[in-house]
This record gives structure tokens, sequence and C-alpha cells, in this order.
């Protein structure tokens, strides 16, 4: 992409932290200096990128992302074009929106990314979007057992595997103490059940309580096929105390009426059939 260094501005609606509508300016420049400043915020696919433009990018960007106590400013430094300004905007907007533990996003930027991705069915611009609720079976006897410590590793880990596991266009976040959210924009039920179990399938691999020798237990991130034997008598052999495993319901936001709350309300009855069923399973 050519840089144009014309500077656009561009009136949106927004709401502020009140809840009160208020017009601003998106001051911004085309070019991959802008786009640049995205990638660390909002990973977008190649298809993506082919299929909007740079003025829906922007829209893209101010409607999902943006903590509107940074718009003034930012819109500024944008305008002027003083994009090492504007990152440091956007650093500070990524780290308010992370939970330091996981790594995941925070519930309190979930509610701001369903509204978007419900005005984008309005308008088209996706075709559907889906809803993973996932849980870490038996986690209170985790921190009742080797302590909340060894606990925090386990989440840690935890919301690492999750990243790995999902797409660059989905949206995972720490919902509760062990519960966790999974936004899936342009996913089918199947899809979504697909991405699920991948999760599944990695966590029950991967992650697991246990010691090298003599070690205290902790939180490990070592595939199964890597574990020696307990019996064995070699120096390096891991003890294995505890695997980990996490159930998941899914539902689908078509298929529940295209309505926010039913499909809540769906993922999390299927959650508990999850784990009225055994555990460590997808349920949809």
């Amino acid at each position: 992409m050519k840089e144009n260094t014309e500077t656009q501005k561009i009136k949106m609606e927004v709401l502020n932290n009140q809840g009160e509508s208020m017009e601003v300016d998106k001051g911004y420049r085309f070019g991959e200096n802008f786009f640049n400043l995205l990638a660390f915020i909002k990973p977008t696919a190649e298809q993506d990128r082919k299929r909007n433009s740079p003025e829906q990018q922007c829209d893209i960007f101010y409607r999902d992302i943006m903590n509107y106590d940074f718009i003034d400013s930012h819109n500024q430094h944008m305008a002027d074009g003083r994009f090492d300004l504007a990152a440091k905007n956007l650093n500070a907007i990524h780290s308010l929106s992370i939970d330091e533990m996981t790594g995941l996003r925070k519930k309190e930027y979930l509610q701001r990314k369903l509204a978007s991705l419900e005005n984008q069915m309005y308008l088209d611009e996706i075709s559907n979007f889906s809803l993973v609720m996932c849980d870490l079976d038996k986690f209170k006897e985790v921190n009742d057992n080797f302590g909340h410590s060894i606990g925090d590793d386990t989440l840690a880990l935890f919301g690492k595997l999750i990243r790995e596991s999902i797409r660059p266009t989905d949206y995972a976040y720490r919902f509760g103490g062990e519960e966790f959210l999974i936004l899936l924009p342009n996913s089918n039920l199947d899809e979504a059940v697909r991405v699920a179990d991948r999760v599944r399938n990695t966590v029950a691999d991967r992650l697991h309580l246990g010691h090298y020798g003599l070690n205290q237990v902790t939180a490990f991130d070592i595939e199964k096929s890597q574990i020696q034997p307990q019996e064995s008598e070699e120096f390096d052999a891991f003890f294995l105390a505890r695997d980990i495993t996490c159930s998941f319901g899914v539902s689908n936001y078509s298929d529940c009426g295209q309505s926010t709350d039913s499909l809540f309300a769906q993922a999390d009855d299927n959650l508990y059939v999850a784990k009225n069923n055994g555990r460590n399973r997808v349920a949809y």
C-alpha cells in the first residue's frame, strides 16, 4: 500500500464512559503506518484486510477497541502524524484491557465487543458469531490441595494455551476466577465446537501439575508423550500429581434468535451439561 499523507476527518458517534452519545472526529492517515499501530491491538486476518477498505478498518478499530478517555489526544496525534505518541496511547489502551495473570482480555471489555458484533451483523459485515464458555474442572481442589500460588500458575498457563489454540480473529476473556469466554466472529455452531474441542484437547494434553525429582509441585506445560513413568529412576523423570482438564458450553447467536441474553443462557446451560456428564468435554 502506498503512503497517502492526506489527513482524513470523519465524524462518528460513540458512547462515552457515562453512556452518553457524543460525536468525535477521527483524524488519521491512510497507509501502512496507521495499520501497523493496530496490529498489536486487533490482529486482522489477511482475508479481512482484503475485504475491508482502510475506512472500514478504521471504523472497526474505533468501534471495537477504543477507550474513549483517549479519543481527543489520540485523534490529535494521528491528525498530526505523530504515530509515536499514538502508539503510546494504543499501548495504554491495550494494557488496560488485558488481564495480567492470563494474558486474556478483561470481562469489562466483553459487552463492548458483543455490541460491536451485533452491529456488524446488522450491517452485514459478518454472517454470524458464536460463544464458548469454559471452566477449569475441579479447580477449587487445586487451590485447596496445592495452594493459591499453584492455582495462579495454572490459570496463567491455561490462558497461554487458550491464546495458542484460538484463531487470530477470535477474542478470549477471563470472565471470573476459573471461568473464561471465547467470542468467535463469523463462526457457526459447528466451527465453534471445533475450536472449543481444540482448546480442550490442548489443555488435556499439555497442562499438568507435577514435579521433577524432589522439586515442589507446580503447573507445567508439557505434552503427555514427554512425561516419564513415575517408577523411572531417572533424575529428570516427571512425577505427575494431577491432570488439568476443562469443560465447555457452546452457543450460536443466530441459533439463539439473535439475542445475547439467550446466547449466554444457552452456553451456560450447555456448560452445566458438560460438567454433569463427566467433565472434560464440549456440550452444544
